[in-house]
Parts: structure tokens; sequence; C-alpha cells
């Protein structure tokens, strides 16, 4: 499974969210690019209170900051049972744009 980030095609630089220009060297010439999504569960904390009436239902939430491999750092959702400093994939709900969970990177996969 991979993710689906920017990348921008003078520097090499990855960046998420979309621009439109690149982060490093303000070059217009991105593309999407393909990305394990794999990385490092940097922090999390419990989230008990939400101003967004769609999360609501689903509260406590746990989310964290994910450094991934490619050098970005991405706030996700966590799945349970993921501690801090562990290695994970990042995935993206289906037909979310902006929505990211961490899930635990299995051995071998």
């Amino acid at each position: 499974m991979t993710i689906t980030l920017q990348g921008c095609a003078q520097c090499g630089a990855r960046q998420y969210p979309p621009r439109a220009l690149c982060r490093a060297c303000l070059a217009d010439a991105l593309r999407p690019v393909e990305e394990t999504g794999e990385g490092r569960l940097i922090v999390s904390a419990i989230v008990h209170r939400s101003l967004e009436p769609g999360f609501a239902g689903d509260l406590p939430l746990r989310i964290g900051t994910v450094h991934l491999d490619c050098g970005l750092r991405i706030i996700a959702f966590v799945d349970a049972g993921l501690v801090d400093g562990q290695s994970v994939r990042l995935r993206q709900e289906a037909g979310a744009v902006a929505l990211w969970h961490a899930g635990a990177l299995e051995a071998g996969v």
C-alpha cells in the first residue's frame, strides 16, 4: 500500500498538503509521487472535546505526529495500541483527501 504526496521534479522535495510551489526551491514543477507511508509515531495525544460536529460521536480521539521516512511530518489519527516511538504506516481514509490514519507497521509487510 502506498500514499500519494506532492513531489518537486526540480529538487526532489516531498510536501503535504499540496501547494502551488515547492516549499524548498519555489519551483512550480510539482507532480504526484507515491511513497510507502512508513515512518515513526513521534508523539500522540487524546482529544476529549471537538468543535467539529462530525467527530462528536467518535470522542475521545487519539491523534499524533508521524515523521515519515521521506522526511515529512503529518498529523494523523492513531490506531489503538500504538505507542510513541513505534514504527507505523499511514493510510488515507477512503474518499477523504485530508484524513490520515496511522497503524502498526507489520514485519515483512
